[in-house]
């Protein structure tokens, strides 16, 4: 068997050796995101109605049974993350229905709130540009039924940095998608007389610059390995 000295040393060298390397990605949890629509630039019959879990805003004069466009936000309910991972914070949806030409909304503004169980309540605000296209002549945009209609963002969306547990991260909202898997996308096109989807995805990163000593030296990996090499060669005789 093992000296005993022999074992602390091994011990210790195994101690070492696991310390030196990173530990794994911090989680946190979001409990709930909240999204509040205002500022409707241009449009006409200008409605604010929560139906269910989701916000919307309304516009435009009805030209069928459809009723009027507008836009719609769902957030997510509690979730467990990953720092370093991306993670859905909601769903953006766009009611593309006929309305009557000259009673479009040209954009509108969505307040975000982020309740976090670790951060505490963190907010973005933007603006999404809407171009309700005529459906008639070319369409501007790929259209299944004449005319697609295009959801786009007007301004970067900032990133917020702040410190937990004294390391520092930065959350950054990060865009939309239309697969949870898919691209990020700065605009989404929208087919009309039909409900499109999108989801919105943020990321929290940690910024915190690594230590000089977070990388074992190769001299310390050299020394780990013979205090090893030392006591698994070196046993007691047998009797």
């Amino acid at each position: 068997m093992f000296e005993r000295h022999q074992l602390a040393q091994l011990g210790l060298g195994t101690a070492l050796l696991a310390g030196s390397f990173a530990a794994p990605a911090s989680a946190f949890m979001l409990n709930s995101t909240t999204g509040t629509w205002s500022n409707v630039q241009g449009g006409a019959n200008i409605q604010f109605v929560t139906v269910g879990d989701e916000s919307q805003v309304r516009w435009g004069e009805a030209a069928t049974t459809a009723g009027s466009s507008g836009l719609g936000f769902t957030g997510v309910g509690a979730l467990d993350f990953a720092a370093e991972t991306v993670f859905q914070i909601g769903t953006l949806r766009h009611f593309n229905n006929p309305i009557f030409g000259g009673t479009a909304a040209a954009a509108v503004d969505l307040s975000l709130n982020l309740d976090f169980a670790d951060l505490g309540l963190k907010s973005f605000d933007f603006t999404l540009t809407i171009d309700e296209t005529p459906n008639s002549g070319t369409c501007t945009y790929f259209s299944v039924t004449p005319c697609a209609d295009k959801i786009a963002w007007t301004n970067s969306l900032a990133a917020q940095t702040f410190q937990v547990d004294g390391v520092d991260y930065t959350l950054e909202l990060l865009g939309v998608r239309e697969s949870l898997s898919g691209s990020l996308l700065a605009n989404f096109i929208s087919q009309e007389g039909g409900t499109s989807a999108a989801f919105l995805v943020a990321r929290l990163t940690d910024v915190t610059p690594a230590p000089p000593n977070s990388i074992p030296e190769p001299g310390l990996l050299l020394g780990l390995g013979a205090i090893t090499t030392f006591v698994v060669t070196h046993r007691r005789p047998s009797s």
